[in-house]
C-alpha cells in the first residue's frame, strides 16, 4: 500500500468492512461497490502494465463516462503512471500530440494513430497490480482546459492535490457523506465533472451516479428519482433549463426539490436563473467558483443561503486575495484579479515554461477571473479577457448579460466586445429567446442594461441565434462570438 498515492487517498478509507460493500458506483449497466471498483482498478493496473506502461507513463483515456472510466483512471493512477482524460467525442489530436501517451483507452471507433490502443472491453481482463508506492508531490494526472482561449494547456496535479478538495469543499461546504448520491450534468474529462462528478465523491464514501450519454433536462426528473441522486452539479446553463422546465412540470419540480443541494459552477450564475430554480422547485443552488488549475472549489455560498448575485465566501483552507494590475491588494468594493493559495494548486502547466511562470507564483495562482469583495461576500465581474473598455468606461459582459437575462423574453446571452465599422470597441450581444418569442425590442433591453450597468455599456451590436456557440464542457464560448466575422452580426 502507499499512502501517498492518491488511490489510497479515494478508496482507502472505504475498504473496510464497514464500507467496502456499499455502492461506490452506478452506470447505464450495473454498479460496483468501493471492494470491487478497487478490484476493477487493480485489474485495470495489471492490464496496463501487460501493455508497457511503467510509472511516469501517460495514460490517455477516451472513454464515456462508465465505470470503465473510474478503473482506468484509477488504474493508471495505482500504476504510478499519469492519467490524461480526454473527450471521446471531441478533437483529440493536440492533447495526444502534447502529453505523449504510452498508451491510448479506447474503443475501436477512436483513432489513436500510431499509439498502442487498449480496448475497454479488455481492461479489466489483467491480473491484479499492486498500488505502486509514490510520493504525494508526484505527478499524477493532466487535465487539460476546453480550449476556450486558445490552444488547450494542461494543470500538473500530483497525487496529493485530491486531498484539501476531499477535506476542505466536500467536507465542509458541500458536507457530502456516504448517504448522498451524487450526478454531474458536466462529463468527467471536465474539472467540474472530475470533481463534483468522481473524486470529492468517492473520497467521501458517496455513491458516484453515471451515465454514457449526458441526459438532457428533461431527463433529469426520472434519473434523480430513479438513482437517489441528492446532490446534482451542473453549469449555468442546464440549470436555466432545469428552471425552465420546472415551472410547466410538475415533475421535474418535485425532483428538485426533493435534492439536498444543487451546485452550479463553471460560469457565473445569472441571478435571475437562481430565482428560477427557487420559484420552480424550493432549491437554493449553491454557487461554486473552482478551476482547473487548484483541482478544487476554492469560493462557495452555504447551503440554503441564497445565491443570486454573490458566489460566497472562500473555502475553509483556501487563502483567497483580489489584487490589482501591480498585484497589489484591492480594497473591499474594488475589482481585482483573483489570486489563490490552496494545497490543491497545480505546480504548472505540462511543458508551457512561459505560461507557467504567468499563472503560478510561489504559492499562489493568478487567475483571469476579477471579482470584487462586498461585505465579506465575493461577488463575480468577469474574466480579465472579458472585461473591455467603451468609450473610456469599462464594461463588464458578466453584468450586462445579468442585466439582459432580467427580459423575460431572453433565455440565453453571452456579450463580448466587437469593432463597429470605424473600429471602435462596442458592446455585442448574442441573444436565443424564450421558445415561442419573437422578439425583444431594442428598447427594452436597452433600458435594462443602462439602468443596471450604465449607458456606455449598452450593446449596440445584438444577433439573435438559435444557439450560442459552446466549449466540451458546456461553457459559452466567447472567443468565437469575438472572432465570427463581421457578417455573422448582420
Amino acid at each position: 500500500m502507499s499512502a501517498g498515492n492518491l488511490h489510497e487517498l479515494i478508496l482507502g478509507p472505504w475498504l473496510g468492512d464497514e464500507h467496502a460493500g456499499r455502492t461506490a458506483i452506478a452506470d447505464d449497466s450495473g454498479r460496483w461497490s468501493f471492494a470491487e471498483l478497487d478490484a476493477a482498478a487493480a485489474r485495470a493496473a495489471g492490464t496496463l502494465a501487460g501493455a508497457g506502461v511503467t510509472r511516469g507513463d501517460r495514460v490517455a483515456i477516451l472513454l464515456p463516462d462508465s465505470r470503465v472510466w473510474a478503473a482506468a483512471f484509477l488504474g493508471a493512477t495505482r500504476l504510478g503512471a499519469v492519467a490524461v482524460a480526454l473527450n471521446p467525442d471531441g478533437p483529440v489530436a493536440d492533447p495526444i500530440d502534447d502529453s505523449e501517451p504510452r498508451v491510448v483507452v479506447a474503443s475501436e471507433a477512436a483513432d489513436p494513430g500510431d499509439l498502442a490502443r487498449i480496448d475497454p472491453d479488455g481492461l479489466l481482463a489483467g491480473p491484479e497490480h499492486p498500488v505502486t508506492d509514490v510520493g504525494a508531490d508526484e505527478l499524477a494526472y493532466l487535465v487539460y482546459s476546453s480550449g476556450s482561449t486558445g490552444r488547450p494547456k494542461a494543470a500538473m496535479h500530483s497525487h496529493g492535490d485530491l486531498r484539501a478538495g476531499i477535506e476542505t469543499y466536500a467536507a465542509k461546504v458541500l458536507r457530502l457523506t456516504p448517504a448522498d448520491r451524487c450526478f454531474s450534468m458536466a462529463r468527467l474529462f471536465t474539472s467540474l465533472g472530475f470533481g463534483n462528478g468522481f473524486f470529492r465523491v468517492l473520497g467521501s464514501g458517496s455513491t458516484v451516479v453515471l451515465r454514457e450519454r449526458q441526459p438532457g433536462a428533461s431527463e433529469m426528473a426520472s434519473l434523480i428519482e430513479r438513482e437517489g441522486v441528492t446532490v446534482l452539479s451542473a453549469v449555468p446553463t442546464s440549470w436555466a433549463q432545469l428552471g425552465a422546465l420546472a415551472r410547466r412540470r410538475p415533475e421535474v419540480s418535485a425532483a428538485l426539490g426533493a435534492l439536498r443541494a444543487g451546485v452550479a459552477s463553471g460560469d457565473a450564475l445569472p441571478p435571475s436563473v437562481a430565482d428560477a430554480v427557487r420559484d420552480a422547485s424550493g432549491l437554493e443552488l449553491m454557487v461554486g467558483l473552482g478551476c482547473s488549475e487548484c483541482s478544487n472549489i476554492v469560493i462557495s455560498t452555504e447551503l440554503g443561503e441564497p445565491a443570486a448575485g454573490t458566489l460566497g465566501r472562500s473555502v475553509p483552507g483556501v487563502d483567497i486575495e483580489l489584487r490589482d494590475e501591480h498585484d497589489h491588494p484591492v480594497s473591499p468594493g474594488t475589482p481585482g484579479r483573483l489570486w489563490i493559495r490552496s494545497d490543491s494548486n497545480t505546480s504548472g502547466y505540462w511543458r508551457r515554461e512561459e505560461l507557467t511562470a504567468d499563472v503560478v507564483h510561489g504559492d499562489w495562482l493568478r487567475m483571469g477571473d476579477m471579482l470584487e469583495e462586498r461585505g465579506g461576500r465575493y461577488v463575480y465581474v468577469g474574466r480579465a479577457d472579458d472585461m473591455f473598455k467603451v468609450d473610456g468606461g469599462w464594461v463588464s459582459g458578466t453584468q450586462v448579460e445579468a442585466a439582459l437575462l432580467e427580459h423575460p423574453g431572453v433565455a440565453e446571452v453571452a456579450v463580448v466586445s466587437r469593432p463597429d465599422a470605424r473600429g471602435l470597441a462596442r458592446t455585442a450581444a448574442a441573444i436565443v429567446l424564450e421558445p415561442g418569442v419573437e422578439d425583444a425590442p431594442a428598447d427594452e433591453l436597452r433600458h435594462l442594461v443602462s439602468d443596471a450597468v450604465g449607458e456606455h455599456a449598452i450593446p449596440r451590436m445584438v444577433s439573435v441565434r438559435a444557439q450560442l456557440p459552446r466549449v466540451a464542457s458546456g461553457k459559452i464560448n466567447r472567443r468565437a462570438l469575438r472572432e465570427e466575422p463581421e457578417g455573422a452580426w448582420e
